[in-house]
């Protein structure tokens, strides 16, 4: 029955990632990591910055302080003579006072030279003060930069400078100028301050942004979960089951399966869903009753094509070589249908023992209509030809037929030849269909290009012209629907007449079987995975004469 395989039992036994509430739980896991290092992150940066501007402001505030305090006049004698007195010493008092109370590691006064400075007061750090007149290069051209900046009548107050020293450590310092009363530098005072300390001291601030923010976190997913399990969880599973029990309710006998229901009690959007699959279990009881339905019409109308494209295949000459008696030409066809039925067919039969009727044509539709209408145009075709008489004849009478009662308003393209076997002589009409393409014995296929009538069943009474021609023995006539040539690739590109041409050059011998399967082999390349719209029909004809194919004349 149809609907066991509609039941889906393998998507059922899947193997599952893992269940929601478990997946939903390491989600908010992974949630609660994430927020807390985004937090830890952006308090670490807020705080960061705003020590780092708390610090710079505190180093040019000593920096000033001392500026003001320190007698600018005195630090002249001292920078020439390198000799202290009693002042010196209330300087260096205060300023080794301050840096103990406040934590300073470096506060000291000293002269800018070109390449270095000259130290007039430092005091800090024990290990290494420099006395007075000691000298010392500048750290980098940045922080000359920088002292040579400030070192002026106008400093702005505000340069810090930031380096890791390889005697001092890593140090945040600021400059001031120490100014005369005429307003002109004579010394700097610099501050420095050691980062490390204010490194350890913001570490163990992180580390308690990290612990309370995480307790917090933690917190708050434990009742976020609580809450999504309750209202989302349990009611996704209640339907999980329910849709199991729907699939398997299904059986064999959908009419007779019990009665499906969701109990989902959650006054939200999840109770309506589960109010959906009940409903949906009615309408897919009807859809699989239904559906079984279909699928037998649908097997045996798929039945029925396959006999009608049997059929119509037993209509079409499909016996190489046709006639064994007659070695004055040498005939191959093929007809590759674009659905299981076409509108294409090809056709050739002795009108008498001596003229031989060349027929392929092009039904305007697909499918069935089409193959209908191809069975009617080639039964008329071959009967009044047989009638005798010419080509224009033929088609005059049998489009006259086929306008009768055409409400499909179908038409049907048709080449059509007469040959004279023992002279090669003979007459065609062509009724809106492809060229012919001819290759004279020892010459290159042409498209031979002439006017041509308009299909049949399009309009009644109308004459179609025709036209003579010759063939010598080693001449050979291709003939083919549209879709040879408009067959198209991935690209919209179209096969085309030059590239048909082109192929039929490479075949060197007069074989016509060989003409079609190395323009089929050439189209199927072209086209590669591209769809095939339209059916597909070749007819190749090699004339030898009276005398058969002798090696000469296929020469």
């Amino acid at each position: 029955m149809c609907g066991s395989s509609y039941r889906g039992v393998s998507i059922m036994k899947k193997k599952k990632r893992g269940k929601l509430g478990v997946r939903l739980f390491w989600g908010l896991i992974l949630f609660a990591i994430m927020i807390t290092l985004l937090i830890t992150i952006v308090t670490s940066f807020w705080v960061w910055g705003s020590e780092v501007a708390d610090l710079s402001t505190m180093v040019v505030g000593f920096a000033r302080v001392a500026s003001t305090f320190i007698k600018s006049d005195t630090i002249e004698k001292y920078y020439k003579e390198g000799t202290t007195d009693e002042y010196y010493d209330e300087v260096q008092v205060f300023l080794t006072s301050q840096a103990e109370s406040f934590g300073l590691e470096y506060y000291y006064i000293f002269v800018p030279e070109e390449n270095r400075i000259v130290y007039i007061w430092d005091s800090g750090n024990k290990a290494h003060v420099s006395a007075l007149g000691d000298t010392e290069p500048y750290d980098s051209p940045r922080e000359k930069e920088i002292i040579k900046g400030e070192y002026s009548a106008n400093p702005t107050g505000t340069a810090t400078y930031s380096s890791v020293y390889d005697k001092y450590g890593d140090l945040l310092t600021a400059y001031y100028p120490i100014l005369k009363d005429n307003n002109e530098p004579v010394a700097m005072v610099g501050v420095d301050i050691n980062k490390d300390e204010f490194v350890d001291k913001l570490v163990s601030l992180f580390c308690i942004i990290v612990i309370s923010v995480s307790i917090v976190t933690i917190i708050m997913m434990i009742i976020f979960y609580i809450g999504i399990s309750r209202g989302l969880v349990h009611p996704i599973r209640t339907l999980h089951r329910a849709t199991t029990e729907l699939i398997t309710n299904l059986g064999d006998d959908p009419e007779k399966a019990k009665e499906f229901h969701v109990d989902v009690h959650t006054n939200d959007e999840l109770e309506d869903l589960a109010d959906a699959f009940t409903q949906m279990d009615h309408d897919l009881k009807d859809y699989v009753v239904r559906l079984e339905k279909v699928t037998r019409e649908k097997e045996k109308i798929s039945a029925e094509l396959n006999v009608a494209a049997e059929i119509q295949e037993d209509m079409l000459p499909r016996t190489f070589p046709p006639f064994p008696d007659h070695h004055e030409f040498e005939i191959y066809a093929s007809m590759d249908p674009a659905r299981e039925v076409g509108g294409d067919f090809y056709d050739f039969f002795l009108i008498d023992e001596d003229h031989l009727c060349l027929v392929i044509a092009d039904v305007s539709d697909k499918g069935v209509p089409a193959s209908l209408f191809m069975v009617i145009s080639k039964t008329l075709l071959q009967l009044r030809a047989m009638m005798g008489g010419t080509t224009s004849e033929i088609f005059y009478d049998v489009n006259n037929r086929l306008c009768d009662g055409n409400d499909a308003e179908l038409f049907v393209t048709v080449w059509m030849a007469i040959v004279d076997l023992k002279t090669g002589k003979g007459i065609v009409s062509n009724a809106g269909h492809e060229h012919p393409v001819l290759r004279r014995k020892g010459g290159s296929f042409e498209l031979i290009q002439y006017k041509h009538g308009p299909a049949l069943a399009v309009m009644p009474n109308v004459k179609f012209e025709e036209h003579t021609f010759e063939l010598h023995p080693g001449d050979t006539l291709f003939v083919y629907t549209d879709g040879a040539v408009e067959a198209t690739n991935l690209d919209k590109e179209l096969f085309g007449t030059g590239r048909l041409v082109d192929t039929l050059n490479t075949v060197e011998n007069t074989d016509p079987k060989q003409m079609i399967s190395s323009v089929s082999k050439a189209i199927e390349v072209f086209v590669g995975t591209a769809p095939q719209f339209d059916d597909t029909t070749m007819l190749a004809f090699s004339y030898y004469g009276p005398e058969g194919n002798s090696e000469e004349n296929a020469g």
